[in-house]
């Protein structure tokens, strides 16, 4: 009597069917979990840029110009336009004044001061750093006010942000790679009820340094997720900023809410814009 059992041959083909059915299954899964990684950095750098770029919507709209009836050169809004934005080296620069806190426990407890922003890439040893730049990243310089500055009458001693030795920059938020800064210089004209414009309206240059744009376009660039080459391959995140002091700084004087009321009574005061 003849017993039932499998073959060689037939022990073979199960074990290669087995084989290949664990080999897609662990593709599978490995491909499945590097999305999933891969997704959930993308969107812990897209959070965290997110907010960044929020802090620095605040710190524009919060920009400082003095409310003395002058334009300042002192005070004015900066644009160093290098590039398209798409990495640290074609990245843009930005610089204005604003009030910032020194104390939570006393209301009279601010300051004005000058801010810079910029990117900066791993290993750069800008700004007379004693430790060269550590991640690539969005970073920020602050000095006084000029006016806190000592005035001794020399030229030896330069506290703008020209000395590169004198303000090391602080990270604002790594995975930033690239940044680029547009502006709507002048207040569009009305149409109908409201004020009209169109992206292309926005420019690369500022070539005004005694007063501060209508308004103020922000694009960060993100690293990609996959560590591959950010040059090529980076995801933008932009905001448009209106900031708050543009009439004042036309003349001096002109305070958003007098402009407002201005503009209803047929005109806002004059006082035009030096370059």
């Amino acid at each position: 009597m003849r017993r039932a059992g499998f073959t060689l041959v037939e022990i073979i083909c199960a074990v290669v069917l087995v084989g290949v059915v664990t080999t897609i299954s662990l593709a599978t899964f490995n491909a499945v979990s590097r999305g999933w990684e891969i997704s959930t950095d993308y969107i812990d750098k897209m959070q965290r840029t997110d907010y960044a770029l929020n802090q620095v919507v605040s710190a524009l709209r919060s920009m400082y110009y003095p409310h003395d009836g002058r334009q300042s050169e002192d005070y004015g809004f900066m644009l160093t336009d290098n590039g398209a934005g798409e990495d640290p080296d074609d990245s843009d620069v930005i610089e204005w004044s604003r009030l910032a806190s020194i104390g939570d426990k006393n209301k009279h407890s601010s300051t004005i001061h000058r801010v810079q922003l910029m990117v900066l890439e791993e290993g750069d040893t800008t700004y007379g750093r004693r430790n060269e730049i550590g991640v690539t990243g969005l970073y920020m310089r602050r000095r006084p006010d000029s006016a806190l500055m000592p005035k001794d009458g020399g030229d030896e001693d330069d506290y703008t942000f020209g000395n590169e030795e004198l303000y090391e920059p602080t990270l604002v938020a790594d995975g930033i790679v690239g940044f680029n800064c547009r502006v709507l210089k002048e207040e569009p004209s009305p149409s109908g009820t409201k004020a009209s414009y169109e992206k292309d309206d926005f420019e690369d240059t500022w070539d005004s340094s005694n007063s501060v744009p209508y308004k103020v376009e922000l694009t960060f660039r993100i690293a990609d997720p996959e560590g591959r080459s950010y040059r090529t391959n980076t995801a933008p995140v932009m905001r448009i900023v209106r900031i708050p002091i543009y009439e004042q700084s036309q003349d001096g004087a002109t305070t958003p809410t007098e402009a407002a009321e201005g503009a209803k009574g047929g005109g806002r005061s004059g006082g035009g814009r030096r370059r």
